[in-house]
């Protein structure tokens, strides 16, 4: 089986997990209201907090695998990019935008308070922090991910790197 078709076959089937366990969550027993009476406590929490716990897992998992498959297999031989972009250059910004965004995280987060829930549970300060933090980074990088995408699909980049005949 081609690399490409496994990619492909992953990627619908985490999309479809996701899908199905959000329509589960929003769909079975959402409006299940609290101790109090007030606030709503969704039956089906504890499932979406598996799905992020398996998805973060699996993301971990194949960030380590690209890390150490990209480190041992020379791709620069591979013949000259479509886009005219040298791999190295598409990682060193990679790596900046991650590190970029969460640094605008931390930043972004810092002051924050300790956070207390209706029934009493309260977050440390730092760990509010934390959790803005990868919530920034998140959207940052899924801003980025959605204009490199359809600057992709554009065929812009590949336009410009083909030589004028």
């Amino acid at each position: 089986m081609k690399l490409e078709k496994l990619s492909n076959i992953a990627l619908y089937t985490c999309i479809g997990i996701g899908v199905v366990c959000f329509l589960l969550f929003f769909l079975v027993d959402y409006n299940n209201m609290d101790f109090d009476g007030v606030h709503v406590s969704p039956a089906l929490t504890d499932l979406i907090l598996i799905l992020m716990y398996a998805l973060f897992v699996v993301a971990a998992g194949l960030t380590v695998w690209s890390l150490v498959r990209g480190a041992t297999v020379n791709s620069g031989n591979t013949g000259p990019s479509p886009t005219g972009i040298s791999g190295g250059k598409v990682a060193l910004f990679t790596w900046g935008a991650v590190i970029a965004a969460l640094v605008i995280g931390v930043v972004a987060g810092l002051g924050e308070e300790d956070f207390t829930t209706v029934s009493g549970k309260t977050t440390a300060a730092g760990m509010v922090t934390v959790v803005d933090m990868w919530l920034w980074a998140i959207y940052i990088l899924a801003i980025i991910a959605i204009v490199a995408v359809v600057v992709s699909m554009s065929g812009y980049l590949t336009k410009t790197a083909t030589p004028k005949e």
